[in-house]
């Protein structure tokens, strides 16, 4: 009884000490993986497999003469030419050819569901999956278009009796309402997450000093009020150009300045960053960050670059350091960020994190992402990558 008992007790103690060596293992081989670059770019290509050359992907040939668009989609890559929006699989096989009866495209994505209309014309669609989820005629020329998650979408149209009209529809294709700016002009518009506010960005050109503003309108009290639907003003400072909305959750809209972003809400405002003149690339359209490229002087005359994503809701910072000459572009996608090195494309995540590392012997033209998909565009073909 007693030899069971002293088994029993060696065996907890065998079974403890294992557990304590693989938690200091896993320790170990974290912060080396966080410090040591050599080690983690190992990690990366034999165990993670991070880092992809070019030619050893799936690809897709594209026809450089037809002139076409290449966009990332939920899963696909898609290339838009001739009328013709062809949906490819990471594999580099076509999902779905649709016709588009468009064209010069205007496109906006958001998660599953891409809007598209005609640049300055009259029609639009949605695109959900593989399918025309509808699509509709306005009157005016269409200026600008905005989808959410949700598939809800914004119409901006120009060259009507008003300055801008913003139309409203939902994920059926149903116009819910409109809306009339006539003291200025919109230039951008985004959805709530939860459907309940649109949030208008418009410019005012017509007084001595330009200035910019943002109305925020109730989705609810606009189908029976659209006139008394605002429930929030806001106005710029003195010379602003507002270039961008992005809702990134149910109240809170990120507004895009010339030399600030500042976050509006339904009851509030706050000012989340100042532009400088070395931030190179901004963007606010991840789901809770703002992706910043900037320069930092590391001797006379040279520059090292970083990525910086700051929270818009808790305020934290994380940073990527780009150990390479001028990034010739930034993109984002919901979390993913892709950065176009020229020979090199890096894609992180809004921690900061390395998701894929793409090298080239040729130059990259430029790169689209999606939510799990991304294409690294050339001359005539474009290198899938799966993220």
């Amino acid at each position: 009884m007693k030899n069971d008992k002293s088994q029993k007790a060696k065996d907890s103690i065998t079974k403890i000490l294992i557990i304590f060596f693989i938690v200091i293992v896993v320790i170990f081989v974290i912060a080396r993986y966080a410090t040591d670059e050599e080690f983690r770019s190992s990690i990366n290509i034999n165990v993670f497999k991070k880092e992809v050359l070019e030619s050893t992907l799936n690809s897709i040939e594209i026809d450089t003469d037809s002139n076409p668009t290449v966009y990332a989609f939920d899963k696909y890559i898609v290339v838009f030419s001739k009328n013709k929006l062809i949906e490819y699989t990471s594999d580099g096989k076509i999902a779905k050819e649709l016709d588009i009866n468009i064209s010069v495209p205007l496109i906006t994505i958001n998660g599953k569901y891409m809007a598209i209309a005609e640049k300055e014309g009259q029609k639009m669609y949605l695109v959900s999956g593989e399918n025309i989820i509808w699509n509709t005629n306005v009157e005016g020329n269409i200026s600008g278009i905005n989808v959410n998650k949700n598939g809800y979408v914004s119409i901006v149209i120009k060259n009507t009796t008003y300055k801008s009209v913003i139309a409203f529809y939902d994920l059926s294709g149903t116009e819910l309402f409109r809306t009339y700016i006539s003291s200025s002009y919109a230039t951008c518009t985004s959805v709530s997450t939860n459907n309940q506010y649109l949030a208008i960005g418009s410019v005012d050109y017509s007084g001595t000093i330009i200035k910019s503003y943002v109305k925020i309108i109730s989705i609810e009290k606009a189908q029976k009020d659209p006139e008394n639907s605002t429930i929030y003003n806001y106005e710029s400072e003195n010379g602003e150009i507002i270039t961008n909305i992005n809702y990134q959750d149910k109240e809170n809209a990120i507004c895009v300045f010339n030399s600030y972003v500042q976050k509006i809400g339904i009851s509030s405002d706050e000012r989340l960053y100042d532009i400088t003149e070395n931030d190179l690339f901004l963007d606010v359209n991840l789901s809770n960050s703002i992706a910043i490229i900037d320069k930092q002087s590391s001797g006379l005359f040279s520059y090292e670059y970083e990525v910086v994503i700051k929270n818009t809701n808790n305020k934290s910072e994380s940073l990527y350091i780009l150990d390479s000459d001028l990034p010739k572009t930034m993109i984002v996608s919901n979390d993913n960020i892709g950065l176009n090195l020229g020979n090199e494309v890096r894609i992180i995540n809004s921690n900061g994190w390395l998701l894929k590392k793409y090298s080239s012997n040729n130059q990259i033209k430029s790169l689209v992402i999606g939510e799990s998909i991304a294409g690294i565009i050339y001359k005539n073909k474009i290198e899938l990558i799966d993220l």
